[in-house]
């Protein structure tokens, strides 16, 4: 699929207008209660990836892209010792900022900007992103990735935290994504928007990265979730040296 600039304004404008009832999703409430059995397997599940990533201990300088409402912002912030965070959406920010303040956490260094058009200007020791590769068009992947190699020291380490191919884990009222891997989301006051939602699978995944010159390791839950860790490898593909 090619995304045009048309589906990404809406994506992006879904995520604005989104930003206030976001973590109605990740608290499992709303339209997005599937019932006590789903509950519990989803919060497991968010155990199992929330330990992973605290084992990685991102310290040092520490980027997090699309960092949302703050959830994984809030744990990165008590290890690294520097935290960067972009989003897109000044909304969501402004979520973000408040949960740190009231979780008493040294204030990272947001910036809004648009992920497809940002440009790396200094360089981290890790970098971090969740739920953010799956809204990455294929047309745009290889360019993405090489944004973050462009914001990666010599030795630095990607760490990031996706979605499984999973009905419950959306809303009641929401569809699985079409074969163009675009879904329509709709909103609680009933507004819909349209989004791009591509499922990777790990072994593919590793696959596609390690094209790209990038050594990764992807596992993933039972049911809802992926998560990985890429460092660059020694030689890129194509290099002559």
């Amino acid at each position: 699929m090619i995304a045009d600039d048309k589906l990404l304004a809406e994506q992006a404008a879904y995520y604005r207008v989104r930003a206030s009832e976001y973590d109605e999703w990740w608290q499992r409430v709303g339209r997005y209660d599937r019932g006590d059995a789903a509950t519990r397997r989803w919060h497991t599940e968010v155990a199992q990836v929330e330990t992973w990533l605290i084992e990685a201990r991102l310290a040092g300088d520490v980027l997090e892209l699309a960092s949302g409402t703050g959830w994984w912002t809030e744990r990165l912030a008590r290890i690294a010792g520097y935290l960067m965070c972009i989003d897109a959406s000044p909304e969501t920010v402004a979520i973000n900022q408040a949960r740190i303040t009231a979780a008493s956490l040294k204030m990272p260094i947001y910036k809004v900007a648009d992920l497809f058009e940002w440009e790396p200007v200094t360089t981290f020791d890790a970098i971090f992103f969740s739920f953010w590769l799956s809204h990455v068009p294929p047309d745009r992947f290889a360019a993405f990735w090489a944004k973050v190699a462009k914001a990666l020291r010599p030795g630095g380490r990607v760490f990031f935290i996706d979605s499984a191919p999973e009905e419950t884990a959306s809303a009641h009222d929401h569809r699985m994504p079409d074969e163009n891997g675009i879904q329509e989301r709709r909103l609680n006051d009933g507004s819909t928007y349209r989004i791009i939602k591509l499922f990777h699978d790990p072994e593919e995944l590793t696959a596609r990265l390690a094209a790209l010159g990038w050594n990764a390791a992807i596992g993933r839950t039972p049911s809802y979730f992926i998560h990985g860790k890429a460092t660059r490898a020694s030689r890129a593909p194509g290099d002559g040296r």
